[in-house]
């Protein structure tokens, strides 16, 4: 007795390697074998979560805690600017589900494995096979590009249609948005599918009539990154106090976190207008720069302290104004900390000390 097919087949998310498993190869699903000669395949592409099978939304959250928080961000991305997969078909898929490498994969030598994979092929050999295929896919042209955009119900998906059985390489382009760029790890997909809703299904899934094959993406964020320019004007100096230092921390913060600490200092021996610039601060963060120490026997005569949104390659300025107060009020040299904003090994913030 034949199961009920779901309305729906969704991929395997394998965790470790955030490879899209489909078709499980050398086992034949259903009473018969894969219409290998079927041209109508078509894979759907989603940046709805939910949509997505509950094994593949676990993984997501294993491997990418913060997918949801990115799928949410590159929807609204789609406002501007559409997402382009392109994908690229690397081998053909037998009747009992073996896979035969096309002669561009197969002569280097670097997909070998792939033709024997089953359903014991750990996600390690998936994700290496899938980095493997992208790279001599580089000098290839894709078969297809689907482009994820939103319907009218603000629904993000796109569709890559009329294709044929196969192993496909799946190659998303970068997205940048106002303050990240999204790259996407490459992955493989194989048509047709078996997987349904309960994750498994009696018959194979081509994607066509009312059973879609859903895929979702899997994005890593970055910053993009804008500078500023701190200006100097001194109008007035003394000169018996043999030097003036003014010094600025600049602070900025985004989506409540501090992301950037540092202090500068600019250095005069006469009267005039100094700069300096500074590069790497995230992009989209509220830039807040505060002269800290305006020398011994001068003053600000405006304020002190001044705030900024930043944007990605955008340069913003600050500028200051000190004079001579007439008062010989000491003082000592500027002692300037830095910090430096990075993230570690795990990708998390993290601001170190460096002595100047």
């Amino acid at each position: 007795m034949m199961k009920k097919i779901s309305r729906k087949a969704y991929v395997f998310l394998a965790c470790a390697g955030f490879v899209f498993l489909i078709a499980g190869a050398k086992k034949a699903y259903g009473a018969s074998g894969i219409d290998v000669e079927k041209e109508d395949c078509k894979i759907t592409f989603t940046l709805d979560a939910d949509e997505l099978h509950a094994k593949d939304q676990e993984n997501l959250e294993q491997t990418a805690p913060s997918y949801r928080e990115y799928y949410t961000e590159l929807s609204q991305a789609l406002d501007t600017q559409p997402i382009s997969v392109d994908l690229y078909r690397i081998a053909d898929v037998e009747i009992d589900g073996k896979y035969s490498l096309l002669a561009a994969y197969g002569e280097a030598g670097t997909l070998s494995g792939i033709e024997s994979a089953d359903a014991n092929t750990i996600a390690e050999e998936w994700a290496l096979w899938a980095e493997a295929a992208a790279q001599i896919a580089t000098s290839d042209t894709p078969v297809q590009t689907a482009v994820i955009e939103k319907d009218a119900s603000g629904k993000a998906t796109g569709v890559a249609e009329g294709l044929q059985t196969g192993m496909y390489l799946i190659n998303v382009e970068p997205v940048e948005s106002t303050g990240y760029t999204y790259r996407f790890v490459p992955y493989l997909v194989a048509l047709p599918t078996h997987y349904g809703e309960d994750g498994e299904s009696d018959a194979w899934v081509y994607g066509d009539g009312d059973t879609p094959v859903l895929v979702g993406l899997k994005p890593e964020r970055e910053d993009r990154y804008g500078s500023l320019t701190i200006e100097k004007q001194l109008t007035s100096y003394h000169e018996t106090l043999e030097g003036a230092t003014f010094v600025f921390e600049i602070r900025a913060v985004k989506e409540d976190r501090l992301v950037y600490s540092d202090v500068v200092a600019l250095n005069f021996d006469a009267p005039g207008k100094k700069s300096l610039s500074v590069e790497g601060i995230p992009a989209g963060a509220v830039v807040t720069v505060t002269e800290v120490y305006s020398g011994a026997g001068y003053q600000a005569t405006g304020s002190i302290s001044q705030e900024q949104r930043i944007e990605a390659e955008q340069t913003i300025r600050f500028s200051f104004t000190n004079e001579y107060n007439g008062h010989l009020n000491g003082g000592g040299p500027g002692v300037v900390n830095h910090f430096v904003y990075e993230k570690d090994t795990e990708g998390n913030d993290n601001l170190t000390w460096e002595k100047q």
